[in-house]
């Protein structure tokens, strides 16, 4: 409670004041409702008042728990995720269209190629690269040979990237394939890495 800015703020306040405050909670944070009441505390001890607001603002946290563990599990339903541990570590479908979109369609396919060796679609990997090279090609090509903008290439890379999550994935994974959702920290690291290099030779070979 001592980390709790309010409290020193608030220690000029009435009783009136902060019971005002408490009356109205819904239109203050939750560190101010916990600061009066642990002022009204100090000042007076525990009343009847304190505990059936200390008792509301319990059963209104574990209603918004509630609500919010049911909506990650809304969300892992719709996207397949599951906390099974022989599930297989994958990159979504999410990440792989932000990678794509970002930097270009053969990272996204980079990111596809890997799930697809951890549910050993060799095939797939195969088809995959090599749609995401030839992809690549053709859009650096166009953009360069129209010379047309960054909008372009953009679209560009969304629609490979849509490409490889609703074609590609589902054909060769599966649309409802339940899997384990794999950190996008290091391969966006990487992706960086090789990024940067490409952009700063582009602006000082011109």
């Amino acid at each position: 409670m001592s980390e709790n800015r309010f409290i020193e703020k608030f220690q000029h306040k009435t009783d009136s004041e902060l019971e005002y405050i408490l009356e109205n909670k819904k239109s203050y944070n939750e560190q101010a409702v916990a600061a009066s009441i642990h002022i009204l505390k100090e000042r007076n001890g525990k009343t009847p008042e304190l505990e059936s607001v200390e008792s509301e603002i319990k059963i209104e946290k574990e209603k918004k728990e509630i609500a919010r563990e049911k909506t990650i599990k809304e969300h892992k339903k719709k996207n397949n995720i599951t906390d099974d541990p022989n599930a297989p570590e994958l990159h979504s479908k999410k990440v792989i269209m932000v990678f794509s979109g970002l930097f270009s369609t053969i990272f996204g396919a980079v990111l596809l190629m890997y799930n697809m060796k951890q549910t050993d679609n060799q095939t797939g990997r195969i088809q995959v690269l090599i749609f995401g090279i030839l992809y690549t090609i053709i859009t650096l090509v166009v953009v360069n040979s129209l010379n047309i903008g960054g909008n372009i290439a953009l679209i560009f890379n969304i629609a490979g990237g849509g490409i490889l999550t609703e074609y590609f994935w589902n054909r060769f994974i599966g649309k409802e394939f339940q899997h384990r959702k794999r950190s996008w920290i290091k391969p966006a690291i990487i992706s960086v890495l090789i990024t940067i290099p490409l952009i700063l030779a582009a602006i000082y070979g011109q």
